[in-house]
């Protein structure tokens, strides 16, 4: 019977699934909705995670019985209660227990681009950072959902814009080209319809404004919008930096830095986000690991560490 080893990341838009077959080495992903049940509508996220699975073993023609490693790095995973909610999902596929392993998404992320010791940044539509000495402990900073944490993420990049849209719409804000594009993508033909369409408005969606703060401030179109994402790379990498401090990694020849999340695919972000932690740790023994492309290998990488 052919064995396989299964990861997957969960996030607040989107779900990816991998699996690998240890008899042939072929590797086959898949993706659904997003799975983060903080942000979710009641019970979403848990038909998006087993309608994926379904898919994936459907798909691959894989049996419970098959899978002798499932790692699931999930969004909001962070305390007791969210492990317990997640599990429930997990043990509702038919693996057995003893062969899954639960952690948050930045786990996976890290292990997808590094080793120990070392850290991973995420910036999706959260923001977290996680770390992993040499003798395995771990460490974790941020994360803890918007709007309370999450700072520098997109969720915290679209809300500070279209809070600032919105004042300007009130008449105590100066106009900024920016508020123009934000009312246009968001259908308002004014910005006095501007605040009512936005009272409507979900996490995820005012997480989606961020791309166009980062679009305009990666053509140099807006100072505006630089000093906005320059500020949130800031925080990612204070973040990121209370990681690496809290593991001692100053002592460490090497320390790989990975960097994960959509944010990172702007190279205003990424290169702000660099010198912000350079300058934070003040030591030059970094290796920054440029914007892992799919997370959920990492996933696969960690199954075979914890499942040879």
């Amino acid at each position: 019977m052919n064995p396989y080893y299964i990861a997957v990341d969960g996030g607040g838009s989107k779900t990816a699934f991998c699996a690998l077959s240890l008899e042939t080495g072929e590797m086959h992903t898949s993706y659904a909705g997003k799975s983060n049940y903080k942000i979710s509508e009641t019970d979403l996220e848990r038909m998006n995670i087993l309608e994926g699975f379904q898919t994936l073993f459907s798909e691959c023609g894989i049996l419970p019985q098959q899978v002798c490693g499932l790692v699931m790095g999930m969004s909001g995973c962070d305390a007791a209660e969210d492990f317990a909610h997640y599990w429930d999902i997990a043990l509702e596929t038919g693996i057995a227990k003893e062969r899954i392993y639960l952690c948050n998404d930045s786990e996976l992320a890290f292990y997808a681009g590094g080793t120990p010791p070392g850290l991973c940044a995420i910036a999706g539509t959260g923001s977290v950072s996680t770390g992993i000495a040499r003798d395995g402990v771990k460490a974790r900073t941020g994360g803890w959902g918007s709007p309370i944490s999450d700072e520098g993420s997109g969720a915290w990049i679209g809300i500070q814009a279209l809070q600032a849209a919105i004042r300007h719409a009130d008449g105590y804000e100066p106009y900024q080209e920016l508020f123009d594009v934000l009312r246009e993508s968001c259908g308002a033909q004014s910005f006095e319809e501007l605040p009512k369409i936005l009272s409507q408005a979900n996490i995820t969606d005012v997480a989606d404004k961020a791309k166009i703060v980062m679009d305009m401030a990666d053509a140099g179109k807006s100072a505006y919008a630089a000093k906005m994402v320059e500020k949130a790379a800031t925080l990612v990498s204070q973040i990121a930096a209370s990681v690496y401090r809290k593991l001692s990694f100053a002592k460490e020849a090497k320390v790989d830095v990975v960097m994960a999340g959509s944010l990172f695919k702007s190279p205003f972000f990424h290169q702000s986000f660099e010198k912000a932690f350079l300058a934070n740790i003040a030591t030059d023994n970094v290796a920054f690991v440029k914007e892992v492309k799919n997370p959920v290998l990492g996933g696969i990488a960690l199954a075979e560490k914890m499942f040879p």
